[in-house]
């Protein structure tokens, strides 16, 4: 599995490749660092994926229904320091992993962030690794993983391959122990998870129409993916509405009061705070005045 290090080393000879042929952004050559800035609002401007948006908002430590250019065009350019002396080979490494992702982002690094280029781009021996990882997986009746994000339990029934014992009767002593603890572990997950939180009450919520309400431990919810970890600000607030022509849609500031997404029918929703879609588990959008203007206007007449 590829290291941060590797991370590291990778992205800083794709910057030096780039600059030789002239392939970076007009910002990037003198590495001033009023000149990352604007790389980085000219980024925003563009639009961000939902991935880099998180690699700007834990670089800068942007809050929720923080704006995001406001808060770059106010952030101590001081800050870039750490990146230019490191892109300038005045120092060997970079301490700070949120600078190593901004500059993933701003030279157009793929694969970024760092957990899909952990993940891509292996070598033969490591790519034989995953393989027979994903050989013990897909015979696993039942594998269960938890979204840190959303809160939600995902479950995974791979089909099952006869030539495991096969690769079972070949496999060295070492593989073989590391598979029986492999599937001991998936096997035991179901059960560990019921009994440690099936009398418990209050971590564990679920979307009620238009809102988060608190729930117990419930085995079918588990099965469907409805049920997520408790979280006190989603139950508070965490709203679905219909905004009418009285709604406030920014702060005074600028920030935004209202995001946006599609459901699996694909129909707009407005909620009153940044999240997930309860429904499709897509990160939702700041509200925009064209939005308003097209949409929310429109709906209002």
């Amino acid at each position: 599995m590829r290291t941060t290090k590797n991370y590291e080393i990778e992205i800083k000879e794709k910057y030096d490749s780039d600059k030789k042929s002239s392939r970076l952004r007009g910002n990037l050559y003198k590495l001033t660092r009023s000149g990352i800035r604007q790389v980085c609002l000219n980024l925003v401007d563009e639009g961000l994926k939902d991935e880099d948006e998180i690699v700007i908002k834990n670089f800068f430590e942007l809050k929720v229904d923080d704006d995001l250019r406001a808060k770059i065009k106010k952030y101590d350019i001081d800050g870039f320091r750490p990146i230019c002396k490191f892109l300038k080979n005045e120092t060997e490494t970079i301490k700070q992993f949120d600078a190593l992702e901004l500059i993933a982002l701003l030279i157009d690094f793929i694969p970024r962030p760092y957990s899909k280029y952990r993940n891509e781009a292996l070598n033969p021996r490591e790519e034989k690794n995953i393989e027979d990882q994903k050989t013990i997986a897909d015979n696993v009746d039942i594998i269960y993983s938890m979204d840190p994000e959303s809160g939600s339990i995902q479950i995974t029934v791979p089909p099952k391959d006869k030539k495991l014992f096969a690769w079972f009767s070949n496999a060295s002593a070492a593989n073989k122990t590391l598979w029986l603890i492999g599937i001991t572990a998936v096997l035991l997950v179901p059960i560990v998870m019921t009994i440690f939180f099936s009398n418990d009450e209050s971590i564990w919520m679920v979307w009620d129409n238009d809102h988060y309400i608190e729930t117990s431990f419930d085995a079918d919810k588990v099965q469907n993916g409805t049920l997520k970890l408790y979280k006190e600000d989603r139950i508070e607030n965490f709203r679905r509405i219909e905004p009418d022509s009285t709604y406030t849609f920014f702060n005074k500031n600028g920030s935004v009061r209202l995001w946006y997404g599609k459901n699996s029918q694909g129909d707009l929703e407005y909620f009153t705070d940044l999240g997930l879609h309860p429904e499709t588990g897509k990160t939702l959008k700041p509200i925009t005045q064209y939005m308003i203007n097209k949409y929310i206007r429109k709906l209002i007449k």
